[in-house]
């Protein structure tokens, strides 16, 4: 048999016309996923807020004292805080002009990074990548406000995956087989053993060892209106400002975008005392509550007096919670928060001037986001002699000569 020369030159053409169009298809293809998919890792800042924290990154190996902070951590780092102690991370995009997301680690925790990425093409329409693993403890994540690319952080945890793709702020935590998931604002997407469900503001649930989501449930709830700042303060606030010169600045407050939160701005220069702050009245009645709990993020920037002043009494940044007894009496509760200190004896720690002011107030890192939450309020009201039966109203101020400073992710988490 002898070969047929035109059809072997057309079978060879066809062959080649073919690998040709497939080229011509998979190559552009293939480098379109290539450019879309393709990313950088971002940077990240490890902060000590208080305590004993622990770090074991991958080339080291061993654990090692956080002290100050660490920056660029890679994945795989472990991240373990003793009781009692507290740090925070900040995931910042790798062209360092922007916070991404903050997540804050409580006492008794361990975690890990899992990945944290961005889109090397700004073309590219993924978005930013944070994810990490709970395996004990508690931490509250928050995805920054106002980013130009979305940001979606993912937690996972040994019984659940938390999706966050909205701003505001979640909390997590990890109890013997137990996950407990709460959304204070916000949206997030709890999945487990092939189930989601969708927890909105002031929903939660809790995820057991291989079981899927208990579903929505209710019971704590934030009985602040606009804590977020989403909204003007003539929404639910008052403000009020104090001075003692009339021809100086009595300070000014304004709602403002500041490392990845919608924020109050706290802002005044002068040479005399002076006030500036927000009310919100209340009249709740909280005899049959079971928990109160206030939790704040703050940003201290600048203050001029050591503490809070002579008297304990100017901090950058004063919250007061006023309330009336079960006998009738009008009582208040205040908590300050400084970051320039001293150690002269004869400068307070506390308000000496305030009525209630049993505790010192909270000395907090200078120029980043610190949270706080506070101790369980109807217990220290029963332990103080006086039992809240109403809270009346909670203030937020900023008090001295010369001070900035920022508040966020303001909540008064009640159960009943």
């Amino acid at each position: 048999m002898h070969n047929n020369p035109q059809r072997t030159a057309w079978t060879v053409l066809i062959i080649a016309f073919v690998f040709f169009l497939s080229l011509a298809i998979t190559v552009p293809f293939g480098v379109r996923i290539l450019l879309l998919n393709s990313t950088r890792e971002q940077n990240n800042i490890l902060a000590l807020s208080s305590g004993s924290v622990y770090v074991t990154r991958p080339t080291v190996g061993v654990p090692e004292a956080l002290f100050g902070s660490m920056d660029n951590l890679t994945y795989g780092t472990y991240i373990e805080t003793e009781n009692a102690s507290r740090s925070g991370i900040s995931f910042i995009n790798p062209d360092k002009t922007e916070i991404l997301g903050n997540v804050q680690l409580y006492g008794d925790t361990e975690s890990q990074l899992l990945s944290h990425t961005t889109p090397r093409f700004k073309f590219s329409d993924r978005p930013h990548n944070i994810a990490l693993m709970l395996s004990r403890g508690r931490l509250r994540a928050s995805v920054a406000v106002g980013v130009e690319r979305p940001v979606t952080m993912v937690i996972h945890t040994p019984h659940a995956e938390i999706t966050i793709q909205r701003p505001g702020s979640y909390s997590v935590e990890v109890i013997g087989n137990q996950s407990l998931i709460s959304v204070r604002e916000g949206i997030a997407t709890v999945s487990a053993q092939y189930k989601n469900i969708r927890l909105a503001k002031d929903e939660r649930t809790t995820v057991n060892a291989g079981e899927p989501p208990a579903g929505i449930l209710f019971g704590e709830r934030n009985i602040i209106d606009n804590g977020s700042f989403s909204r003007p303060l003539s929404d639910n606030w008052t403000t009020y400002q104090n001075r003692q010169d009339a021809n100086e600045s009595a300070g000014t407050i304004d709602i403002e975008l500041h490392n990845g939160r919608t924020a109050l701005h706290f802002l005044r220069r002068g040479l005399h005392w002076a006030e500036t702050g927000i009310r919100q009245d209340l009249g709740l009645d909280v005899r049959d509550y079971q928990t109160l709990r206030l939790h704040l993020a703050t940003w201290l920037n600048f203050q001029d007096l050591r503490n809070c002043g002579s008297l304990g009494s100017e901090c950058p940044l004063m919250v007061r919670i006023e309330y009336q007894d079960t006998s009738g009496n009008r009582q208040e509760w205040l908590q300050g928060f400084y970051y320039l200190g001293s150690d002269n004896q004869a400068i307070p720690k506390r308000c000496v001037t305030c009525s209630a002011s049993a505790a010192d107030h909270v000395k907090v890192p200078h120029g980043r986001w610190h949270l706080y939450d506070s101790p369980e309020l109807m217990n220290i009201f029963s332990q103080s002699g006086k039992p809240a039966a109403i809270i009346e109203s909670i203030s937020f101020y900023a008090s001295g000569h010369n001070f900035e400073s920022y508040l966020a992710e303001v909540e008064l988490q009640a159960i009943e």
